[in-house]
């Protein structure tokens, strides 16, 4: 690094004193020769620097352009360029975790080894074809079949970490639901930690919903208040009530409030997907307080801790079981090619088990390969990276 003054270079006008340093190739972020400039702050000074750079023949960075030129060069490969853009928008401490981990390669390194396992099956299948002559083949079907149950298995189980995986890059959509002035949008605040939704005693307040994001044991989540669920001739209270009902259909999670049994409780769970927990509210005192379902006061504070830890259970249970070892399928991107890889290892066996010639069932685990390679980013369509980037901040 060094101190150098900056010029513009039709007026030779002095710009600003500047530092700057060095990143010789291979050894910068992006592999090529780089300069970092570092100019004074403000306003002025940093407009003019960059009108000089433009002057000198400079354009501003594309989007995620930098990055992009780091996968290209080979210093990271696409998963560890979209952890990247993770870990800057990470928003919640597992997401910056998750990230971290897929910076370090902890998902790359997985889905290498997977590669290499589906390889050598192929390698098994290929010395069958080459010495034909042998009884029954040199490899026994046993073998192949075990190899193939190995490498399926792991497939399938990395897949099943998409749903909470992709869940925790937008965040868990909670939405609270409930009869009128059961205590909703007093949770909603409680939960969100600040008072974001208008709370009285009066039924029907909450006239639409209101969203919000909120950390609850360390997951991301997008709260939803929404209007109170009763027959009303109110139009503006049924409008309401009409987008309540749409937020439960796209819901990840629903918390039903009830200050007490509530005998339309049953014909509302009927209608809804996604897993619900039921919450005993407005239990402000000890002889209020029932033990067989959750329980809270937003008044004391009592419950909330163990409801938080059941929220976060229930929308990212697996997540919690893996730690922050296992590696983790976040993206719609990760699963289809995983998917498509799935469904090439079950093709390669019902094809081999129908008796196909072998060299023609062997091609399916060739796509396989080629899948998990386009995941990766070894063998990347153009389109493919323009998706990725496109999301990325200017410049980074």
């Amino acid at each position: 690094m060094f101190r150098a003054r900056l010029l513009h270079p039709d007026s030779r006008e002095p710009v600003d004193d500047c530092l700057a340093a060095c990143f010789p190739a291979p050894h910068s972020y992006t592999g090529d020769d780089l300069v970092e400039i570092s100019t004074h702050g403000g306003l002025v000074v940093p407009a003019a620097a960059l009108a000089a750079f433009a002057a000198a023949g400079a354009r501003p960075a594309e989007p995620g352009e930098f990055t992009r030129r780091a996968v290209l060069n080979g210093k990271m490969d696409l998963l560890q360029a979209e952890a990247t853009a993770d870990l800057i928008d990470a928003g919640s401490p597992v997401q910056r975790r998750r990230a971290l981990h897929q910076l370090e390669r902890g998902l790359s390194d997985r889905l290498t080894a997977l590669r290499g396992e589906i390889l050598e099956l192929e390698a098994l299948i290929a010395y069958d074809i080459d010495f034909p002559e042998e009884d029954e083949g040199p490899v026994s079907e046993t073998t192949v079949r075990r190899a193939w149950c190995v490498v399926r298995d792991r497939v399938a189980d990395l897949l099943k970490t998409a749903p909470e995986g992709e869940r925790l890059r937008e965040g868990a959509l909670l939405v609270i639901a409930g009869r009128p002035n059961a205590g909703k949008s007093a949770l909603f605040n409680a939960l969100l930690g600040t008072e974001r939704a208008i709370v009285t005693e009066i039924p029907g307040t909450t006239r639409d919903a209101i969203e919000a994001h909120a950390v609850i044991e360390g997951f991301p989540f997008r709260l939803v208040d929404t209007a109170g669920l009763r027959d009303s001739d109110e139009r503006i209270e049924k409008l309401g009530i009409e987008v309540s009902r749409k937020y439960l259909a796209a819901a990840d999670l629903v918390m039903y409030c009830e200050e007490q049994d509530d005998p339309s409780r049953d014909a509302f769970l009927a209608h809804v997907q996604a897993p619900v927990v039921v919450v005993r509210t407005k239990v402000d005192r000890p002889s209020d307080r029932p033990t067989v379902r959750p329980s809270v006061s937003v008044v004391t504070g009592f419950g909330l801790a163990e409801l938080r830890h059941e929220l976060a259970q229930v929308a990212f249970g697996r997540l919690l079981a893996l730690g922050d070892v296992e590696p983790v399928v976040t993206r719609a991107r990760h699963r289809a090619a995983l998917e498509r890889a799935l469904a090439e290892l079950d093709a390669f066996w019902a094809a081999r088990a129908g008796g196909v010639d072998a060299a023609a069932a062997a091609t399916h685990l060739r796509a396989a390969v080629l899948a998990l390679d386009e995941l990766i980013g070894a063998v990347t369509p153009e389109d493919v990276l323009d998706r990725v980037f496109a999301a990325f901040c200017v410049g980074k």
